[in-house]
């Protein structure tokens, strides 16, 4: 029974932080439908901050936590004008492909720079573990599965009830349209990398501590959250939310039950049939998905 309680919650912790990259993918997306392939680099940014102000300079979580956001706020307000100032000039529809590519690439070089191939893995905020059914569940994990929860709920709550939800689904929708009642479309999409980029970065200093990450994982959780947010529906916040939990419990139950090898392969697979049944993912709408 132990070891079924040690994969559960591996799983929903995995789930946890995929829902939360997808999250933040979605969250750029519906403003720009640009996807941004450097939101991994967010979550090894938080990781990082995390490492470098607790592990190395012995400072106390919360201290890292408010560092981690005003830097992920400064980090999104950069890479927003980084990716999408290209696109404007060019004219061209893919050129998001290669900024966004550009900006992670980079990113990855500088990470690898700064921290010399380091395990970014600072203290848990709380330490040691507690007995669930015979099996030993770290307290952190118990932390990462509530704080995504937490986050993901306000977000969507926010999303629906407040005049920031209310523009950024007028934004998603007509952008230019948007623009003539006044509202900001430029305003929307810098604050949408910004919120984007702070949920991840949170994502990333509280998943380090029980997760080995690297400087260089980021486009790997990037590309996690990209299927993700393709099997729930892309611009779908709910949708994003799903589609995470679904990649983290299938690639956790599939690792652990059957291989190391064949997590990604088979959450790959399940996105193949989910668009061949519903090309638009399990909760956009048809015309979300255009």
């Amino acid at each position: 029974m132990g070891t079924q309680i040690l994969i559960v919650s591996q799983a929903l912790y995995l789930g946890g932080v995929f829902a939360l990259i997808a999250l933040g993918l979605t969250i750029s997306y519906s403003s720009t439908r640009v996807v941004n392939f450097a939101q991994g680099e967010y979550f090894v940014f938080g990781a990082g901050v995390a490492y470098y102000m607790q592990s190395v300079h012995g400072q106390p979580a919360w201290v890292a936590l408010l560092v981690v956001l005003a830097g992920a706020a400064a980090f999104g307000l950069v890479s927003e004008r980084a990716i999408m100032l290209p696109i404007h000039r060019s004219g061209i529809h893919y050129a998001w492909i290669i900024s966004t590519l550009a900006v992670a690439l980079t990113m990855q070089s500088v990470y690898s720079k700064v921290f010399e191939g380091a395990l970014l893995r600072p203290p848990p905020l709380v330490a040691g573990a507690v007995d669930v059914l015979g099996g030993k569940v770290a307290y952190q994990i118990f932390i990462v599965i509530g704080a995504a929860v937490v986050i993901m709920v306000a977000y969507d709550q926010m999303l629906r009830r407040t005049s920031y939800g209310a523009a950024v689904r007028a934004t998603a929708h007509d952008p230019d349209t948007t623009s003539t009642f006044g509202i900001s479309v430029r305003g929307i999409v810098v604050v949408s990398f910004v919120v984007s980029a702070m949920i991840t970065a949170v994502a990333g200093m509280l998943v380090s501590p029980v997760l080995f990450v690297e400087p260089t994982v980021g486009l790997a959780y990037t590309t996690n959250g990209f299927v993700a947010m393709v099997i729930g529906g892309l611009g779908s916040v709910r949708g994003a939310i799903a589609g995470g939990f679904i990649v983290g419990i299938l690639n956790a139950l599939v690792v652990n039950l059957i291989g190391p090898n064949y997590g990604q392969i088979t959450v790959v697979c399940v996105l193949a049939v989910i668009l061949l049944v519903r090309p638009t993912g399990l909760f956009a709408s048809p015309a979300a998905a255009h």
